[in-house]
């Protein structure tokens, strides 16, 4: 199976006649050697949809033709298309993706859900899941921000996609149109790919539309290992073609491997809670002073072979003036007792075990002594208790450990429960790492603080702000290094990505069920 995902210049939507030539033009280049091809989000007119640009009313009233087009050209070159476009169905406009077969025919429509900062000035909402059968296998649509939500990519792969069809408007800024990139594009798509073991391609515009949205371009593909197979620049025009592995049958391959790691679908039923239930929702409205809620927060790499080496570092970071101290994961028993007598008040340390079942420990050690513990709840037993949020000095702290970061619900449920902060030991590579911690602190706008173990990979620890930006790092050269950096927990607490949209309030639980159903326990 051979996908082509198109991507073309940006225009503005008086232009939308001379843009589409150009994109048949694109599509009848790709569908010689492809069978499925991809092309961008509001591919038809244009996406900046105000009334100012041109006459909306009219070029809306052309989309059934224009559709039509899409269809006849997929039954002419006998390919697949998903084609992206703005669909007036009576007098509501949709943001609409629809996969065309080869006989020119509907196969599915998904209407984004999940509307991005001006989109719900002109769009409706559709609904969250979009999946079908296809001659390749199941496959799923998905519009442009409708990915950052990992429930709706969750809810298509546990329905069965093997493929995620992703059209897009990837919006980017930057002084140098050559180098822009996106969060979707840098890492969150790669990590879409690999926590639901899936196949995903996304397409893209490039430019600039209406003289104030600048698309990021990056149209790609992503293997199920979360590998970037093949990525577009940022500054033209290009097709971007990948072989997807099938089977004799012609339907897309499962991977050899899976994480590792079971779902746990009873520790997630907060997804499905009425938002106003949620102690999030309490959380957003407290009354605090910046400061008081703005840890010093230190964190340490490596491989500890020695208590002696272990406690040395937690005194280091202690004198250094670390207000939360973060420690990798090791494999001998940590004196707590020790650990306390070193620190200040108001200090907090988070120390963890490896167990021999593979599990780990935390503790949350303050100069009283222990005051929380943590185990690893995704241990292959059923677990039914709602995962702790601890509360410190500074605001409220959850624990995942090691491949528990891999499901997303899981960090998402802490969020709802209001935690500012993740803290994440692990001994996961530091490429995989690294891009699953900076989405789970982009799609949650919170922090997140890997501490990282793993000598043979050169482990790499990270503090990770609400926006997804590295603010403090170990280095890869060094066997035992440690960094630091204040992370203001009130970015915690703006929970809107951009005007309109929110990682909380524009959620959508009612449609989560599956998330939850027992059914979908399994081993990823």
């Amino acid at each position: 199976m051979k996908v082509a995902s198109i991507q073309v210049q940006a225009n503005d939507l008086k232009d939308f006649q001379k843009a589409w030539a150009k994109l048949e033009d694109h599509i009848l280049k790709a569908s010689k050697e492809n069978d499925l091809i991809l092309v961008p989000e509001c591919a038809f007119p244009a996406y900046f949809l105000n009334r100012e640009e041109g006459d909306l009313d009219f070029i809306l009233s052309k989309g059934d033709e224009y559709l039509a087009r899409i269809k006849q050209l997929a039954k002419d070159q006998k390919v697949y298309i998903a084609y992206g476009y703005a669909e007036k169905s009576e007098e509501i406009v949709y943001n609409s993706a629809i996969l065309i077969d080869r006989n020119g025919e509907e196969v599915i429509k998904k209407r984004k859900s999940f509307l991005w900062h001006f989109d719900s000035v002109w769009f409706t909402a559709g609904d969250d899941v979009a999946v079908a059968d296809t001659e390749f296998g199941k496959v799923g649509l998905v519009v442009c921000a409708d990915a950052r939500m990992p429930e709706i990519v969750k809810l298509a792969a546990l329905q069965g996609a093997k493929f995620i069809i992703d059209l897009a408007n990837l919006t980017a800024t930057g002084p140098d149109i050559s180098g822009l990139h996106n969060v979707q594009s840098a890492y969150m798509l790669s990590v879409r790919a690999l926590e639901n073991q899936v196949w995903l391609a996304v397409s893209d515009k490039w430019g600039v539309e209406a003289n104030s949205i600048t698309y990021a371009g990056r149209s790609g593909v992503f293997a199920p290992d979360g590998t970037c197979v093949h990525q577009a620049g940022s500054d033209s025009d290009e097709i971007v073609s990948v072989e997807i592995p099938t089977d004799l049958s012609g339907r897309i391959l499962s991977p050899n491997e899976a994480l590792g790691i079971t779902r746990e679908p009873l520790l997630y039923k907060t997804l499905v809670a009425e938002p106003e239930s949620l102690p999030i929702m309490e959380i957003l409205e407290e009354k605090v002073v910046p400061a008081d809620i703005t840890p010093f927060i230190s964190v340490a790499a490596g491989d500890f072979e020695e208590p002696e080496k272990y406690l040395q570092m937690i005194s280091r970071l202690n004198h250094q003036g670390g207000q939360i101290i973060c420690m990798p994961p090791v494999s001998f028993p940590i004196s707590k007792s020790a650990v306390s007598s070193i620190l200040e008040k108001d200090t907090t340390a988070i120390c963890t075990e490896d167990n021999l079942d593979g599990t780990m420990t935390s503790f949350l050690i303050t100069s009283e002594g222990i005051q929380d513990i943590y185990d690893t709840l995704h241990n292959g037993k059923l677990i039914t208790v709602t995962p702790p949020v601890f509360k410190t000095r500074w605001g409220r702290i959850g624990i995942m450990h090691n491949k528990e970061a891999l499901i997303p619900e899981y960090p998402r449920t802490l969020m709802l429960l209001g935690a500012d902060c993740l803290v994440w030991p692990n001994r996961l590579q530091h490429s995989v790492a690294s891009n699953v911690g900076r989405t789970r602190a982009a799609e949650n706008r919170m922090f997140i603080v890997s501490a990282q173990a793993e000598a043979a990979q050169k482990a790499v620890s990270q503090i990770i702000d609400p926006a997804g930006a590295v603010i403090a790092s170990t280095l890869s050269s060094e066997k035992v290094h440690a960094a630091s950096g204040f992370a203001s927990f009130t970015l915690s607490r703006v929970k809107e990505v951009v005007p309109g949209t929110s990682v909380v309030k524009s959620r959508r639980p009612n449609f989560y069920g599956g998330l939850v159903n027992e059914e979908n326990r399994a081993v990823h």
